[in-house]
C-alpha cells in the first residue's frame, strides 16, 4: 500500500508539472503569433497564418527549452535574473 501512496504522489507532481509547461507554452506561443505578429508585424495576417506561426513559436519554445535542458549556461544566477527581468518588462512595460 506504501508503494501505491508514492505513485500517486509521484503522478501528482509529473501531472502539476507538465500543467504548467503546457500553460507556459500556451503563452509563449499566444503571445508571440498574436501579440507581436499580429498586434505589431502583420495586422492582417489570417487565422490560418496565426495559427501556424503559433505552433511554429511553440515548437520554438521546445528546442529552446531543449537545449537549455541539455547544455545549461554556465551561471544560473544570470538566467534566473535575465527571465526575472523579461518578466518583469512584460508585466510593466515602458511607456514611450
Amino acid at each position: 500500500m506504501h508503494l501505491v501512496q508514492e505513485a500517486l504522489v509521484a503522478a501528482g507532481g509529473l501531472a502539476a508539472a507538465l500543467s504548467t509547461a503546457a500553460g507556459l507554452l500556451l503563452a509563449i506561443s499566444s503571445s508571440i503569433s498574436h501579440d507581436l505578429l499580429k498586434g505589431v508585424f502583420t495586422p492582417d495576417i489570417s487565422e490560418k497564418s496565426e495559427l501556424l506561426a503559433g505552433r511554429i513559436a511553440m515548437a520554438g519554445a521546445i528546442g529552446l527549452a531543449g537545449y537549455f535542458g541539455l547544455h545549461p549556461p554556465d551561471f544560473a544566477a544570470g538566467t534566473v535574473a535575465i527571465a526575472f527581468g523579461l518578466a518583469a518588462s512584460s508585466i510593466f512595460p515602458a511607456n514611450t
